[in-house]
């Protein structure tokens, strides 16, 4: 069962990013927050509500099991986001570039172009057959920090331009607020000594809440839930069904499509480093359910890196590597049809790793999901 939730904190929240911090190092914030801090939120107060938190304390190896018999075997976060009354936000994908034009945001997208016709002459060490190039003839350095509303959004999926009025810089989503902390010594439970550190908050602005969806039974639905550092309370509660409804449409494959992007709604944790699971390293090509694609051309930002902490077991996670959401892959359809397709945009790029690939908990707390829109491919 799906279910989109809104999380409103009740005050300043912590979303702790990957560096150590402490003794005069300065802790940054990580916005967006990673998507495992929705779903460990749900699923602790899901816990909670069924009076199991002891049993995954006492028997932490049982805790996939503990959780599937509360929330169900399939529970996971589906995708993340940020509402403004009623209005659904998500992170720029990688082939949208924004300038700024007589103080109007111009988005303009990135297509691929084979070597010869987009830089006659230059040699490359891309094993891909083409590059992504920026489809503007001036030289500008593009606007960053930028959010796309789930209709713009939906237009750039289907090969149409956002209009400006869909852009929305983070400036208005919220605010950082500097927090001095003092580290305690574990022992005499003081101040310790030379242990000053600052670390940021995040305030969100006024109408702004995150936005997260699932797929599970007995998802909670209102009330509170412990959301980030020092454990900051935040308020859930379910989306209008219209909202709703627009975003299980986003990015939903359509049949026929002779070309199709993939882009990643959440970080993905590949195999094989930035090339998608599923896609022979060799030959390029996706196989699922009858369809054969061939990799062209992708645009992938610099991996970031995840870990967090592991409550059942009270230990850190591994740090991954990941390719950060918003990584765009275009594929040119060699046999089949693109409906397809559809089952991954329902349960992510996990069906396609093999066994001893699929990381369970991973899966909950919502990496590898993507959303498809159409490729127009050149004759």
């Amino acid at each position: 069962m799906l279910e989109t939730l809104t999380f409103d904190p009740v005050d300043v929240l912590l979303p702790r990013g990957n560096r150590l911090f402490g003794g005069g190092v300065h802790g940054h914030a990580q916005m967006p927050p990673w998507a495992s801090l929705f779903a460990g939120a749900i699923a602790s107060r899901a816990l909670a509500d069924a009076d199991r938190i002891s049993d995954i304390t006492h028997r932490p190896d049982c805790a996939d099991g503990i959780l599937a018999e509360v929330l169900g075997p399939g529970f996971s976060l589906t995708g993340l986001g940020l509402t403004r009354e009623s209005e659904a936000l998500f992170l720029l994908p990688a082939d949208l570039v924004v300038l700024r034009r007589d103080g109007t945001y111009c988005s303009r997208p990135i297509n691929p172009r084979g070597l010869d016709d987009a830089f006659p002459g230059v040699g490359v060490s891309g094993n891909l057959p083409l590059l992504t190039v920026l489809d503007d003839p001036s030289r500008e350095k593009p606007e960053s920090g930028l959010w796309i509303t789930v209709e713009g959004l939906a237009r750039h999926l289907a090969g149409e331009v956002p209009q400006p009025k869909s852009l929305v810089p983070s400036g208005e989503l919220w605010k950082t607020d500097p927090r001095l902390g003092i580290a305690l010594d574990a022992g005499s439970r003081t101040a310790a000594e030379s242990q000053l550190y600052t670390t940021d908050a995040v305030a969100l602005c006024d109408g702004v809440q995150f936005l997260a969806g699932f797929d599970g039974m007995n998802v909670p639905r209102e009330g509170l839930v412990r959301l980030g550092g020092d454990g900051r309370g935040a308020r859930i509660a379910p989306v209008k069904d219209a909202l709703a409804n627009r975003l299980n449409d986003l990015g939903r494959p359509q049949p026929g499509w002779r070309g199709f992007r993939m882009i990643l709604a959440t970080p993905g944790i590949f195999p094989n480093g930035w090339l998608p699971p599923g896609v022979d390293p060799a030959t390029r090509r996706l196989k699922v359910q009858g369809l054969t694609a061939e990799l062209v051309a992708a645009s992938v930002p610099r991996h970031e890196v995840i870990s967090g902490w592991d409550m059942a077991n009270h230990v850190p996670k591994p740090a991954r590597k990941v390719v950060p959401a918003g990584s765009v892959y275009w594929f040119r359809v060699c046999e089949g049809d693109t409906a397809a397709l559809t089952s991954l945009r329902q349960k992510g790029l996990w069906p396609l790793m093999a066994e001893n690939q699929r990381d369970t908990a991973r899966r909950r707390e919502g990496f590898n999901r993507v959303w498809f829109g159409t490729w127009k491919v050149a004759a």
